[in-house]
């Protein structure tokens, strides 16, 4: 995330809506995803370029994860 929006995450499941705070104490948990007010609401919306950075920490993740940057 670091990498591609500048910002440093919160290592924290309190934000949000997720079920994640609810299993953490179980189980490891990843709680990652688009935020804003209307999440979850009628006419539920985010800027388009969070969606775009969402999706180059998506890969970035993934080919981490498998080693694809070989």
């Amino acid at each position: 995330m670091r990498d591609i929006t500048g910002r440093t995450p919160d290592l924290s499941t309190t934000g949000g809506t997720s079920d994640a705070r609810f299993i953490r104490d179980f189980c490891p948990v990843v709680e990652f995803g688009l935020v804003g007010q209307t999440m979850h609401k009628v006419d539920e919306h985010v800027a388009t370029d969070d969606i775009v950075k969402l999706t180059a920490i998506y890969l970035q993740v993934l080919e981490t994860y498998f080693d694809l940057t070989r």
